[in-house]
């Protein structure tokens, strides 16, 4: 029997947050062991050879990243196989373009482009432990793999600490709170952001919070799988996705399909209106 750890990933049991087509291949990259889970990321030759379209095959994406034209927070990155994960800030200084990795509303990987350079500098990340370790120094641990000595004594776990990821410290922290807006980053209800109404918390078993989106819509799920993005909706210091987080039903889905596919049918009536005359 062979042993050590596993290198290969066939494509169909890849997560399908990739959306990788299922007949272009038999295998697709597996993430190497980083920061973030398996399932949880996205290796960077998807990222530019899927998502940005800046590479045909994985040959040329592995050119790319030779050369160091790819930074992951503030770092070159040259592996393939790195796993980029939620709220990675993906920077090309070729092209002068940064990308925050995220949620869409149906809980599948999306790319947002960050419009401003003071947006791009800072990263959001969730407090997962905070312990005192050799000579009574404060760390804390974050959702990405950080350990930060002597953050703020307030701090707690389920919190979210505004990291600048060029220095590697905290800017802000964002409580985990009622009335808080967060996001969800797990379970059937991923990539939904919204207000917490209500958090209860259960000894011995999972805590359960109920969201309340913009829409006015109510969902319930585990404290765990809460990220929180912001103390309200306006002070969010991140981009949010096309639709903001708030999922749609199979009618309104429906217009909006229509109603882009009439929006493009007018703007290339006006194209062709414009090459006759």
């Amino acid at each position: 029997m062979p042993r050590g750890p596993k290198r290969h990933l066939k494509r169909l049991f890849a997560p399908k947050d990739w959306m990788l087509s299922k007949l272009t291949g038999i295998f697709a990259p597996r993430p190497r062991a980083g920061p973030h889970k398996l399932r949880e990321c996205m290796p960077l030759s998807i990222i530019l050879r899927n998502r940005l379209k800046y590479a045909l095959n994985g040959r040329e994406a592995a050119m790319i990243l030779r050369q160091k034209m790819i930074n992951v927070d503030s770092r070159p990155r040259t592996d393939p196989k790195y796993p980029a994960g939620f709220q990675d800030v993906v920077e090309i200084e070729k092209t002068d373009e940064r990308f925050r990795i995220m949620y869409d509303q149906k809980g599948r990987f999306t790319l947002i482009k960050i419009p401003g350079e003071a947006e791009a500098k800072i990263k959001l990340c969730r407090v997962q432990n905070v312990y005192t370790a050799t000579g009574r120094v404060p760390v804390v641990v974050t959702h990405d793999g950080r350990r930060i000595r002597y953050p703020s004594l307030r701090i707690r776990r389920g919190d979210t600490a505004v990291v600048d990821h060029k220095t590697g410290k905290i800017n802000d922290t964002i409580k985990l709170r009622k009335d808080a807006v967060v996001m969800i980053v797990g379970g059937a209800n991923r990539g939904r952001v919204g207000k917490a109404i209500n958090l209860e918390r259960h000894p011995g078993g999972f805590g359960i919070a109920h969201i309340e989106d913009a829409d006015g819509n109510e969902f319930a799920t585990r404290i765990n799988n809460l990220f929180v993005i912001g103390r309200d909706m306006d002070s969010i210091p991140i981009s949010l996705p096309k639709a903001k987080g708030i999922k749609q039903n199979i009618v309104q889905e429906r217009e909006e399909r229509l109603n882009a596919a009439a929006q493009e049918a007018a703007n290339r009536g006006r194209k062709t209106g414009k090459g006759r005359k």
